[in-house]
């Protein structure tokens, strides 16, 4: 049975899980201010810059070559891979086929549906609506 005492003990932990996570926010911000953090972080977004530059040069160079000579391994540690992508198209036109010709490539909207069930909106027969109790603790104690 649920009594004062446990509602109580629950607060109080709540109340000291509350402030600890407050004092690690401000040590974290005491860290983030101090020199020696915001020195790594800018060299560490450097370096990531950095990087980053370096792969797409790779990249450029690596796609420069498969288009001149067809060689899809381009260095033992780079490869050039193949994808099909599809290119964009008219949503409301595929839309409009796949409902005639494929309608396994309709998704159902469940959020859509579920809310069309529970307004009554779906027959029974298709979607059931019940009752669930849940038990809710208020957040204030």
């Amino acid at each position: 049975m649920i009594n004062d005492q446990t509602i109580q003990e629950l607060k109080k932990a709540r109340e000291e899980a509350e402030a600890l996570k407050e004092t690690a926010k401000g040590i974290l911000e005491v860290v983030e201010k101090s020199p020696a953090y915001m020195e790594a972080s800018d060299k560490a977004r450097k370096a990531a810059d950095y990087v980053l530059a370096l792969e797409s040069q790779i990249r450029h160079d690596a796609l420069a070559s498969f288009q001149l000579y067809g060689n899809k391994l381009v260095h033992n540690k780079v490869e050039i891979k193949i994808f099909l992508v599809v290119e964009p198209y008219d949503e409301t036109v595929a839309r409009e086929w796949c409902f005639t010709n494929f309608r396994p490539a309709l998704k159902l909207d469940t959020s859509t549906f579920e809310k069309a069930a529970k307004d009554g909106n779906i027959p029974a027969d298709l979607a059931t609506v019940i009752e669930e109790p849940r038990a809710q603790i208020a957040k204030k104690l």
